[in-house]
Order: C-alpha cells, then structure tokens, then sequence
C-alpha cells in the first residue's frame, strides 16, 4: 500500500514539475488588456468570432495571450504573441 502511495504522490510531483516547465502559468485577464495587435490576429484567424475571455501566459519568456472565442456552435482557443503572430488555432 505504501508503495502505491509514494508512486501516486511522485507521478504527480512530476505532472506539477512539468506543467510549471511547459509555462502552464495561465492567468485570466480582461481582454480590454490584450494588446490590438493580439486581438486583431485572432479576428483574422478565425473570421466572425467572438472572443468572450483572454489568458496570459509566459512561454520561453514570451508573453503569449490566449482567446477564447465562438462562431456559430463552435469554440476556438487562438494563441498569439502581443506583435500578433499567430502561433496556435484550436477548435474545441
């Protein structure tokens, strides 16, 4: 029993370890804070959505914000730098 234990409680010291690593910091900001650049990136990546929520996020010691969105039924993640490079388009 002990063993599962300890096992259990390594492989989720390591899942946190490695999260932290990846730069899995998100934090909700108000998307009047989204740099335009960012914003309108994200419109022309996916035409006719509506963004509802934004996260910041530092990877590789890059601001990267990520929006939320929806056209029609759909739900998209767009991840973009403040100079507006696209870097991910994500349909959930």
């Amino acid at each position: 029993m002990f063993r599962k234990t300890l096992k259990a409680f390594i492989g989720c010291t390591w899942l946190v370890i490695g999260a932290a690593a990846n730069g899995d910091n998100e934090t909700p900001i108000p998307l009047d804070d989204v740099p335009a650049a960012a914003i309108n990136a994200a419109k022309n990546a996916v035409p006719g959505i509506a963004l509802i929520s934004a996260e910041t996020e530092t990877e590789r010691g890059q601001t990267v914000y990520e929006l939320e969105g929806t056209v029609a039924d759909a739900t998209w993640e767009i991840e973009v730098t403040s100079a507006g490079e696209v870097l991910e388009i994500e349909e959930d």
